[in-house]
C-alpha cells in the first residue's frame, strides 16, 4: 500500500512538473514577443527575424520608409518633356535608408531589371518637292539596381524620307544611340540628373565621324510645393543647327486634373477627362522643336555630307493611362518653319507646312 501511495505521489509531482514546465515556457514566449514589438517600436538595431521568432503566425509585419518621398506631381508626359526620370514619382523603397529594416534582406538583388519600353511611329505626308517623312522608334529602358539611380536605354529608329525632287536625299536614315542615365535624389526638394547618350545617325552609307553625335542632358528638379515644381539645365543636341538648348521652366497644377508644363523647349497643358478603376485619359495642346541631323552620301555626286532637318510642331493628343503601367498616346498636329540644311550649303531649301499624325506606346 505505501508503495502505491508513493507511486501517486511522484506521479503528481511530475505532472506538476511539466504543468509548470508549459506555462513558463508560454509566458517566456509572449514575452519574448512583447520585447520584440517594444524593440521595433524604439528603433532597435537588432534584425526583424531575430525579434520576431515568437510572433503569432497571423501577426502582420509591416515596413515603412522613412524616406522623404517627393510629391506626385508630374506624370510620364512631364517626364518626357525633359526627360525626368520615373524615380521622381515612384514610392520605390530603393529610397529608403540603408539602416531601415527589411523582411527580405537576404533576397537576390538582380544585375539588371527591365523598366519601360516604347514603340512609336510617325507620319509628316509630303510628296514633290514637299518633304514627306515616316518614322519608326524603339527604345527600351534598363535599370541596375545595384547602381542607384543608374539606367541604360538602347534606342533604334528609321526615317523612310519621302523626296524632294530638287535635291538627293537618301530613301532612309537611321538614329541608333545608347543613353546612359544617372540620377541622385539631394533631398526632400531637390533631385539632380545627369545623361550622355553616344550614338550613330547615318543612312549606313556615310558611317563616319560626320554622322557620331554625342547627345545629353544636365538637369536639376525643384519641387517648391504639390502644385509646383521647377526645372533647370541644359539639354545637349549635338546638331549641325543647334548645339544646345536651354531647359527650364516650371509645371504648375491648377486642380487634380488639370496641369500646365510652361518648359522650353516642350511647353503643355494637360486636362484631365475621364477617371475610372481601369484607367484615365488626358486630352492636351503642345508646342515641340523637331528634327535631326544625319550623316549622308549624296546621290550620283557621291560625297559624304551632312543633312540637317528641322521643324516647330504644335500638336494636340490624347493620352490613355492604364492601371497594368501601359500608356498610349495618339497626337495630331500642324508643322511649319521646316528647313532642310547641308553642311556643304548645297541643296538648302524651305519646306512647305505639313501635318502630324503619331502613335506611342509604353509598356
Amino acid at each position: 500500500m505505501f508503495f502505491r501511495s508513493r507511486q501517486v505521489v511522484f506521479l503528481v509531482v511530475a505532472l506538476c512538473a511539466l504543468s509548470m514546465e508549459s506555462v513558463d515556457g508560454t509566458a517566456w514566449a509572449q514575452g519574448a514577443s512583447v520585447q520584440s514589438r517594444g524593440d521595433a517600436a524604439t528603433g532597435s538595431s537588432q534584425a526583424l527575424q531575430h525579434r520576431t521568432i515568437f510572433m503569432p503566425r497571423e501577426a502582420e509585419i509591416e515596413q515603412v520608409s522613412q524616406s522623404p518621398q517627393i510629391p506626385n506631381v508630374l506624370d510620364a508626359d512631364s517626364r518626357e518633356a525633359l526627360g525626368i526620370p520615373p524615380q521622381l514619382l515612384d514610392d520605390d523603397q530603393s529610397w529608403a535608408d540603408p539602416g531601415d529594416d527589411c523582411v527580405d534582406c537576404d533576397a537576390i538583388v538582380p544585375l539588371i531589371s527591365h523598366k519601360q519600353a516604347d514603340a512609336g511611329v510617325t507620319w509628316l505626308p509630303g510628296t514633290g518637292d514637299e518633304l514627306g517623312i515616316f518614322s519608326i522608334n524603339l527604345s527600351e529602358t534598363i535599370e541596375v539596381p545595384r547602381l542607384e539611380g543608374f539606367s541604360v536605354t538602347p534606342y533604334f529608329g528609321v526615317h523612310y524620307l519621302d523626296g524632294p525632287i530638287q535635291t538627293d536625299l537618301p530613301a532612309r536614315v537611321y538614329d541608333t544611340s545608347v543613353a546612359f542615365r544617372w540620377f541622385k535624389k539631394h533631398n526632400e526638394k531637390w533631385s539632380y540628373e545627369l545623361e550622355v547618350a553616344p550614338g550613330v545617325y547615318s543612312d549606313f552609307k556615310n558611317v563616319t565621324s560626320d554622322s557620331l553625335r554625342i547627345t545629353g542632358k544636365g538637369l536639376a528638379y525643384y519641387v517648391h510645393s504639390r502644385s509646383k515644381q521647377f526645372v533647370m539645365g541644359v539639354v545637349y543636341l549635338d546638331r549641325e543647327n543647334i548645339q544646345m538648348l536651354p531647359a527650364a521652366g516650371m509645371i504648375m497644377w491648377f486642380s487634380e486634373g488639370s496641369r500646365l508644363e510652361l518648359i522650353f523647349p516642350k511647353p503643355k497643358y494637360t486636362y484631365r477627362i475621364e477617371k475610372t478603376e481601369e484607367l484615365e485619359r488626358w486630352a492636351y495642346v503642345a508646342g515641340e522643336f523637331g528634327g535631326g541631323s544625319w550623316g549622308i552620301r549624296r546621290g550620283t555626286a557621291g560625297f559624304d555630307d551632312i543633312a540637317t532637318y528641322s521643324d516647330l510642331r504644335l500638336i494636340g493628343g490624347l493620352e490613355t493611362k492604364h492601371t497594368g503601367g501601359m500608356i498610349s498616346k495618339l497626337e495630331v498636329g500642324f508643322v511649319f518653319n521646316r528647313k532642310l540644311e547641308y553642311k556643304s550649303d548645297i541643296g538648302n531649301y524651305d519646306i512647305s507646312p505639313t501635318g502630324i499624325m503619331r502613335y506611342q506606346l509604353t509598356f
